[in-house]
């Protein structure tokens, strides 16, 4: 495999330059490469360049040491080259209205199962159990062709032996392999392996306020969009940044799936009012839980409550015709959609700058 080879050629080439400081950068950070051109440290095989080098008939010993230099550190002991001109192409970013946030049903008002185009950006995340099982139990939103946004204790605070092992994309009913609704025939779902997490390093899971609840997924690959797999967009812009969401409808979508309970094998939705984070304080500040600006408080109406969401899952407004991420499921009152308790979302208004500088 080009792989394997490759991690031969840099070791032996490392060695044979014993004298030389070899960076150990991250997975994603900012390089410079040998001839001084700016880059990010990323997987051989994803860097074109390095990889037409590689495979040259005949490698001079010049075509050797740009690639022992372009090494930048190790990834799950694959090596990370400094690959030049990543920062301007190669780099994810972020979709703006009309290149996200919109489904190609309108059909949003009414009862609480989704239609089956409805909400494409909706994610599950699979767990491996140490049983030798395999569960959904917290959902994401994708944001671009790379990653899904959740919640930090998705990755976290979930039982011991537990781990993150997939992405599912494009679901809607978990108890048919084909989804059909009337005549429109889905495409089948898409299992994603997972290539990084990033946690919000704020998060401390002995924080009982859930403050910094947020974390980014990195697929393995680029996904294609299509009719039940697109992105929701983020509020970029500072106007959408500072905007004022209490007392307004919003949705919330997904299977009902948290760490211990599972509401429905078909999506489901729900309208909940965005309720300010200060009239929703009181109600948790007795059980010495503190709200903060970085979160948002929604629904406090008997039986209607993100248990139709999923943990991670997505809080969204439609706003000038496209489908926004304002809040990201965090935690909520022990008895769902108990009345008078709003459940509690990361406010993402608050983290975009975190994750445009996350993502790459």
């Amino acid at each position: 495999m080009i792989g394997n080879r490759v991690i031969n050629l840099l070791i032996v080439a490392t060695l044979a330059l014993a004298g030389q400081t070899v960076l150990a950068l991250e997975l994603g950070q900012d390089c410079v490469n040998p001839v001084g051109e700016a880059g990010k440290c990323v997987l051989f095989r994803e860097c074109q360049p390095l990889v037409d080098i590689y495979n040259k008939p005949v490698n001079t010993p010049d075509d050797t040491q740009f690639l022992t230099q372009s090494r930048c550190g190790l990834y799950e002991r694959k090596t990370l080259v400094c690959c030049a001109g990543v920062r301007s192409k190669g780099k994810t970013s972020l979709p703006e209205s009309p290149n996200c946030g919109v489904q190609l049903t309108d059909r949003v008002i009414g009862g609480q199962p989704t239609k089956i185009d409805e909400f494409p950006w909706t994610a599950l995340i699979e767990y491996e159990k140490p049983n030798g099982r395999f569960g959904f139990h917290c959902g994401g939103s994708v944001i671009n062709e790379r990653y899904i946004l959740t919640a930090a204790h998705c990755i976290t605070s979930i039982p011991r032996g537990w781990k993150v092992h997939r992405v599912r994309l494009g679901e809607w009913d978990l108890s048919s392999t084909t989804d059909q609704e009337d005549d429109f025939y889905a495409d089948a779902p898409i299992d994603l392996d997972i290539e990084k997490i990033i946690v919000h390093p704020g998060y401390n899971l002995q924080d009982k306020s859930h403050h910094n609840d947020i974390a980014l997924i990195r697929f393995n690959r680029e996904i294609n969009y299509s009719s039940t797999i697109r992105a929701i967009c983020l509020p970029l812009s500072n106007s959408l940044r500072n905007r004022k969401h209490a007392g307004l409808s919003s949705y919330a979508a997904g299977w009902g799936k948290t760490e211990t309970a599972s509401a429905s094998q078909k999506k489901l939705k729900v309208e909940l009012t965005v309720v300010d984070v200060k009239d929703c304080s009181p109600a948790y500040q007795r059980n010495g839980i503190s709200l903060d600006s970085t979160q948002m408080c929604a629904g406090g109406i008997r039986g209607k409550d993100t248990c139709s969401g999923d943990s991670g899952g997505p809080l969204m407004r439609q706003m000038s015709g496209s489908w926004y991420l304002i809040g990201v499921v965090s935690f909520g009152p022990q008895k769902c959609g108990a009345p008078g308790v709003p459940g509690v979302y990361t406010n993402v208004a608050e983290y975009v700058d975190w994750i445009k500088d996350n993502i790459y």
